[in-house]
C-alpha cells in the first residue's frame, strides 16, 4: 500500500533514537510531524530528499548549553544548528535569563550587551514570549537558575537567606516552573551559588521536585571533591524527591584522573536505592570558564567590585595565595599542582594584553617577570576580571569513561555562536560549535567506544527523557519533525581551541518541527524552532 507526504526522505539508514539497530527505512514528514515510516520503495513524497549512504536520525537535543541570551543576539543558531542541534536547553550552572529582580537584572544586562541585546523581560514566561516573537532556527527549552534567584532576592554575599527571603526565591522557582521551565538549575563553585547550603538548594529543589520539574547541576566540585560533590547531589535528589542530572560530569586535576570510576558507582548505587541520577558530558578533556573561578569563594563575596579590591589589596592577596597551596580548605581547589601550565587564557580586550591570547599562565608569567598569581590577579584587575581560561585538565580515558556509561547523554556546555557579526569577536570553546559531529567521529567512527545507534541515543532520546519531552528525540510516526540527515564518511568537527569559530562537517541535512532549514549543509535562513514550555505536572 503506497502513502503519500510532503516530503519523503528516501535511501538512508534510520537510526531512531531509542538505540534500536538500524535499519534502511524511508521517512515521511507532513506539516510539523512525522507521518511515516516504510520500506524502502514502498511510499512517495511531493518532495524527495535523497538520503543515499546517510543515517536518518532525530535532531540532537543539547540538554546543557548557555545560549539563553546569545539566541537572542544570532537567531539562526549558526554554531548549533549545522551540528545537527535541533533543541538547545538553556538556563544551565544556576545561571537563567529569568526571572530578573535586583542584582541578576543588572548582572544579565550588563551581559547582554555584548551580543547586542537590550534585557526587556522580568519574568521567565516574558523571556519565553520574548524567544518566541523573535523565532529562532532551533528549539528552546530552559531551567530556572538557583545562582539567579539567589542573587535577584539577596544579592552578592555570603550570607543565608531569611525565611522570607527563602520563601521568595521557592515563589520565583515556582512561578518559572509553571510558566514553563522544565526544572531548577545550580552552579555550586560560582558566586553566589557557591554560598547556598545543601538545605536551602533542597528547599528550592523541592519546589522543582513537586512540579515535576529536573535538578541539574554544576556540582560543588569536580577534582578532589568530586565524590563529596556527587553525593550532595544524590542527597539533594533523594530529600527533594526528584531527577538529577549532574552536569558535564568529569574529574578535573591530574591527581584525580579516575575518580569519575568511584563517582558513576555512587550514581548507580543511588540509582538502586530509588534516586534517579545520571549525567551528561562533553566530548573534550578541556573545560573552560572565567579565569577568577579559580579564586576562592570568599574573595567573590560581595560582586565584581570587591573582588577587584581584594585583589589590590598585597595582604589579601597573600591570602588567597595561601589558600592555593592548602589542601585542607573547605572548597574546590582547582589551583593544583603544575595547574598553571593547563590554564590558557583567551577574550583579552585591552591592547596591551592581547598578545596572551591562547597562551598558558605560566608561560605569561614568565614573560611579564612574575609568579603565576600574581600575574593573574594583575590581569583580572586589568580586564576588570573578564577574562576567559581553557583549563586543559581531564584524562581521556575518563573522558570515555563516562561516554561509554548508558546513563550518559552528549552535551555542548557551549552556547550559540557565528563566524559573523558580534559573536565573532566572543572568544569560544569549541565545543560551541563541535561538540555533537565530533562525539560521532571520534567516538564511534575512529575509537569504537559505542555504536552508531547508542550515540544517537544519548543525543536524542536519552536527554528527551531527562527533561520530561515526550514529543522529540525519536523518530516514529506522530512525533515532531526534528530530522537530521548526516553523512558518517564525512561528519566532523573542525572548531579548534586556536579557532573555535569553524562550522562542523557532514551535517546535510536538518529539519525543525519540519521545516527544512538545513540543505547539503547550507543554512537555509528558516527560523522554525519553538519554545518547548514544560506541561503541568500531573498530580
Amino acid at each position: 500500500m503506497t502513502s503519500d507526504h510532503a516530503i519523503l526522505i528516501v535511501g538512508g539508514k534510520l537510526v531512531d533514537g531509542t538505540g534500536a539497530p538500524s535499519v534502511k527505512m524511508d521517512v515521511g514528514l507532513d506539516g510539523t510531524k512525522v507521518t511515516g515510516i516504510h520500506e524502502p520503495g514502498t511510499s512517495k513524497g511531493a518532495v524527495t530528499i535523497d538520503a543515499a549512504g546517510s543515517i536518518v536520525c532525530p535532531g540532537f537535543i543539547d540538554i546543557h548549553t548557555h545560549s539563553d541570551i546569545s539566541l537572542l543576539g544570532c537567531p539562526f543558531a549558526e554554531s548549533k544548528i549545522r551540528q545537527g542541534v535541533t533543541t538547545e536547553v538553556v538556563g544551565n550552572c544556576g545561571g537563567s535569563a529569568a526571572p530578573l529582580i535586583g542584582l541578576a537584572r543588572e548582572m544579565t544586562a550588563d551581559f547582554a550587551t555584548r551580543y547586542c541585546v537590550q534585557v526587556d523581560w522580568v519574568t521567565m514566561d516574558e523571556y519565553l514570549l520574548r524567544l518566541e516573537n523573535l523565532r529562532t532556527s532551533v528549539n528552546v527549552a530552559t531551567l530556572v537558575g538557583a545562582d539567579t534567584v539567589r542573587s535577584g532576592v539577596i544579592g552578592p554575599d555570603d550570607v543565608p537567606p531569611t525565611d522570607s527571603q527563602l520563601e521568595e526565591m521557592k515563589e520565583l522557582v515556582a512561578e518559572s516552573i509553571v510558566q514553563g521551565a522544565f526544572g531548577l538549575s545550580s552552579g555550586l563553585i560560582y558566586a553566589p551559588g557557591c554560598y547556598a547550603t545543601t538545605e536551602e538548594l533542597i528547599a528550592l529543589a523541592s519546589t522543582s521536585g513537586a512540579l515535576g520539574g529536573i535538578y541539574a547541576s554544576h556540582i560543588r566540585g569536580e577534582g578532589s571533591t568530586l565524590l563529596k560533590s556527587v553525593d550532595e547531589a544524590i542527597t539533594i535528589g533523594r530529600e527533594a524527591r526528584l531527577r538529577v542530572q549532574i552536569s558535564h560530569h568529569k574529574a578535573g586535576g591530574r591527581p584525580n584522573w579516575g575518580l569519575v570510576v568511584e563517582s558513576i558507582r555512587m550514581v548507580e548505587d543511588a540509582r538502586k536505592k530509588g534516586v534517579d541520577v545520571a549525567f551528561d558530558v562533553y566530548p573534550y578533556t578541556s573545560s573552560c570558564t572565567d579565569l577568577f573561578a579559580v579564586l576562592p569563594p570568599w574573595v567573590q563575596d560581595g560582586g565584581s567590585g570587591a573582588i577587584l579590591d581584594r585583589l589590590a589589596d598585597p595582604e589579601t592577596r597573600a591570602r588567597i595565595r595561601a589558600d592555593f597551596t592548602n589542601r585542607d580548605v573547605p572548597w574546590e581547589n582547582i589551583v593544583g599542582e603544575n595547574c598553571w601550565d593547563d590554564i590558557e587564557v583567551i577574550g583579552f580586550k585591552k591592547p596591551a594584553n592581547k598578545a596572551y591570547n591562547h597562551r598558558r599562565v605560566s608561560e605569561i608569567a614568565s614573560e611579564m617577570g612574575k609568579d603565576a598569581p600574581d600575574a593573574v590577579f594583575d590581569l583580572l584587575i586589568d580586564e576588570e576580571l573578564d577574562i576567559t581560561a581553557f583549563f586543559h585538565e581531564m584524562s581521556e580515558d575518563d573522558v570515555v569513561r563516562v561516554i561509554k556509561h548508558p546513563l550518559s547523554s552528549i552535551a555542548s556546555d557551549g552556547e550559540v555562536s557565528a563566524p559573523y557579526g558580534p559573536l565573532a569577536d566572543i572568544a569560544e570553546h569549541p565545543r560551541a560549535y563541535g561538540t555533537f559531529p565530533r562525539a560521532i567521529r571520534r567516538y564511534v567512527i575512529d575509537k569504537h567506544v559505542v555504536s552508531i545507534e547508542e550515540m544517537i541515543r544519548k543525543m536524542t532520546s536519552s536527554p528527551a527523557q531527562r527533561l520530561g519531552i515526550t514529543d522529540r528525540g525519536i523518530i516514529k510516526e506522530g512525533m515532531m519533525a526534528d530530522v537530521v540527515v548526516f553523512d558518517p564518511l564525512t561528519i566532523r568537527d573542525r572548531a579548534t581551541f586556536a579557532d573555535a569559530h569553524q562550522y562542523s562537517e557532514g551535517i546535510t541535512e536538518v529539519f525543525v518541527n519540519g521545516i527544512l532549514t538545513i540543505q547539503n549543509g547550507e543554512h537555509l535562513k528558516e527560523r522554525a524552532g519553538l519554545v518547548l514550555r514544560k506541561p503541568p505536572a500531573v498530580s
